[in-house]
């Protein structure tokens, strides 16, 4: 018997092809399998040995989709599916999860079923491969291919094709058993990066190449960071320990992820990487949401500069260490929630490479500002050289110039942020210098002495705009960046008090 599965060009399915790839390659048995760019090839003498084959791997390896939990009263250790497993569970027998699907319950059995489909010729055509097939083993499901719903208003797969309607009764019937196979055992994936936030949401993280031989080879690089037994999270905090990061969101967990793969994996090529972020619901209703995100190769120099040089992990030894402190608070100075929303934002603009958003991010606001230590605004100043300035052309002499006119902004603004925020809304060239006129007005009421500032760094601001007028955005950008600084630190009672 002989299996051909090409590449999808579907990011669920290619992984699922990996997986299985995988699943069968370390399990030692005697199968002859093949992966190219485009291809697995399975090749066994009958349908039997090759369920013999599948049957146990399936069993060995279910525990990738649960947990294993002590309960607090009782001690009684029970079994729990991970939040984000699409497979319906029956009653617990002894603790130990039920799973509904034949394949996970009598999997020796429903193998030999798939099989002997798979080896039938028939008429249908798969929706999701294209291919013909006999009948389907099952319809298709969420637990095969989570981004179709029976809802016809929540589906996430196309309802036409070549101008004509698919009734979904017919859509959902067309499903062919390789796919199926494929599909359902891709939950087995303990590659899979996945950040659970009980009660809300899961999100999973599915890395997309335009062939299978560099999906295999990244998936195989990054599994040492992964620690596959904790419920809600699996990126390990240091690859020689089991315990996991608790990132705030989607985008830090991708940008911590990456850190850790720049610092602890050895590859000789950075590499940009196309990767599919999986929202998934809790309840009853899922509505799989799904975007895609490219990390070019320039966002990842920058992470790996910043390491090399500098030894700068930018999500551990930067944006996590960022607050937003609360003014006159009564209870607890930091605002938590506040705080993991910045932590977030910071980390989808550096990934996207926004730092107009990156900027806009450490502005102070109504009840707080946001806060740092001396040591995360060395950090802070090392990035946004690696990353801006030397793109720019702009020298550290200048970046000086930059700092000092933040210095003067924050001190005008000490009473009244409106001058903070009036920078930061400037829309054209014209707006940015009449901001700086009315910067240098202010500075007749300012205590020169007694505020610390110096007024030339206003003139060597200016000459900088002029000479390098296509960028001024970038500018504006970097002066809102250090005036939110000086400001935190003034309103804080400066660097002793930090």
């Amino acid at each position: 018997m002989e299996i051909k599965i090409p590449l999808y060009n579907d990011v669920w399915m290619d992984n699922a092809v990996e997986n299985l790839y995988r699943l069968i390659a370390d399990s030692e048995e005697g199968v002859d399998i093949t992966l190219d760019k485009t291809e697995l090839t399975i090749h066994t003498n009958d349908k039997d040995e090759l369920r013999n084959i599948l049957s146990p791997i399936i069993q060995n390896n279910r525990n990738n989709l649960i947990i294993k939990h002590k309960d607090k009263k009782t001690g009684e250790i029970k079994e729990i599916k991970k939040d984000f497993v699409l497979i319906q569970e029956g009653k617990k027998i002894n603790g130990i999860v039920a799973f509904k699907e034949n394949i996970y319950a009598d999997p020796k059995k429903s193998t030999g079923e798939i099989l002997d489909l798979i080896e039938k010729e028939g008429k249908r055509t798969c929706i999701v491969c294209g291919k013909t097939f006999h009948k389907p083993y099952k319809k298709l499901q969420q637990a095969t291919y989570p981004f179709v719903t029976k809802i016809k208003s929540f589906s996430g797969i196309r309802t036409y094709k070549d101008g004509n309607f698919y009734a979904f009764k017919d859509y959902h019937d067309n499903f062919c058993p390789t796919c199926y196979l494929l599909g359902i055992l891709e939950w087995l994936d303990n590659r899979i990066i996945y950040r659970t936030f009980p009660g809300d949401k899961s999100f999973l993280f599915l890395p997309y190449f335009d062939n299978l031989e560099d999906l295999v080879e990244f998936k195989e690089e990054y599994e040492p960071l992964l620690n596959k037994s904790e419920r809600y999270s699996n990126i390990k905090i240091n690859i020689c320990e089991d315990k996991t990061e608790g990132t705030p969101g989607k985008f830090s967990t991708l940008l911590c992820f990456y850190e850790k793969f720049l610092l602890d994996i050895e590859c000789e090529n950075v590499i940009g990487v196309d990767w599919a972020v999986m929202e998934v619901p809790f309840g009853s209703l899922k509505n799989i949401k799904i975007r895609t995100l490219n990390l070019t190769d320039s966002t990842l120099r920058v992470m790996k500069e910043l390491i090399g040089e500098n030894e700068i992990r930018i999500y551990t030894e930067l944006i996590k260490e960022i607050y937003f402190f609360i003014d006159n608070p009564k209870g607890a100075p930091v605002d938590w929630d506040l705080t993991r929303k910045i932590r977030e934002k910071l980390s989808e603009s550096f990934l996207i490479s926004d730092f107009r958003s990156f900027a806009r991010m450490l502005l102070p606001r109504k009840g707080g500002k946001v806060g740092y230590s001396s040591e995360t605004r060395t950090n802070l100043e090392n990035l946004i050289y690696i990353w801006r300035l030397k793109k720019m052309g702009i020298s550290k002499e200048n970046l000086d110039s930059i700092k000092r006119v933040g210095n003067i902004i924050a001190k005008v603004s000490k009473n009244n942020l409106s001058l903070l925020y009036k920078l930061d809304k400037t829309r054209s060239i014209a707006d940015f210098w009449s901001v700086l006129r009315e910067i240098s007005r202010k500075l007749i009421g300012l205590d020169l002495k007694k505020a610390k500032v110096r007024p030339t760094a206003l003139d060597e601001l200016i000459q900088l705009l002029k000479d390098n007028e296509e960028q001024w955005e970038e500018i504006r950008d970097l002066l809102v960046i250090y005036s939110s600084m000086y400001y935190a630190i003034g309103s804080r009672g400066g660097e002793k008090n930090e």
